[in-house]
């Protein structure tokens, strides 16, 4: 998981106080632009005239950037000043229409692909984990509203407006947030909770005060959260 770990660890310096020319957030940066995508893979199907323009989660995977991967990449190196830089500024603008034009038409967003819910594909046997099959998940989602607020567009640009809809219409019943790609209520709810603060959402509102509320229920006595 480099592509991963890397945009994670330039996050962390950023946050930490490290500024945009310190030697670290300046390799890191290079390293993450290096691995950015410029060639078509198997999301075309479903996205023809797309450009593509993402990130993958490991080296040498070409055929499939994914859109956590480039919300996460996108939102390290914005913090890093990128987008100050013009000659820059295209990259990320390149990954950011790619990232739009993975949402699905119910306001969602999947891993790899668009609309690649056919469940019937699981039912085949050598199908490991569901891994046949794409949905759109509050995780993922939740990724690239936040990924847009960053960029100023709040809660009135359609696809944002989509997504909150979706993520609002997605929620469990006691108030959590299933995520897929990683363990799963806890990880979902506040990855969730997060994107609805950075879009500036109303906190008063009953789904949020739920969900903030579930997260409080389910702290162990120690202090801390497992799922």
């Amino acid at each position: 998981s480099p592509v991963w770990d890397t945009c994670l660890s330039l996050a962390a310096l950023t946050e930490a106080g490290a500024q945009n020319d310190h030697p670290a957030v300046k390799q890191a940066v290079e390293w993450l632009l290096d691995h950015q995508i410029f060639v078509e893979g198997d999301w075309c199907d479903q996205a023809p005239g797309l450009e593509p323009g993402g990130w993958a989660f490991q080296y040498e995977n070409n055929k499939y950037p994914d859109v956590d991967d480039t919300g996460m990449v996108l939102m390290s190196l914005l913090r890093a000043g990128v987008h100050d830089k013009e000659h820059k500024r295209k990259r990320v603008n390149q990954a950011l229409n790619w990232v739009l034009g993975m949402q699905n038409p119910d306001g969602s967003w999947g891993a790899f692909d668009i609309e690649n819910n056919y469940e019937y594909l699981n039912r085949i046997p050598f199908a490991d984990h569901g891994a046949l099959v794409d949905p759109g998940t509050a995780d993922l989602t939740a990724r690239c509203v936040e990924l847009l607020a960053m960029l100023g567009y709040d809660a009135t640009f359609p696809p944002v407006k989509r997504a909150l809809e979706f993520l609002e219409q997605d929620q469990e019943e006691d108030g959590s947030w299933y995520g897929r790609w990683g363990v799963n209520y806890i990880y979902g709810t506040w990855s969730v909770l997060c994107a609805l603060g950075a879009t500036g959402e109303d906190v008063a509102k009953p789904y949020v005060r739920k969900s903030v509320q579930w997260l409080q229920d389910t702290q162990n006595e120690d202090g801390g959260w497992g799922e």
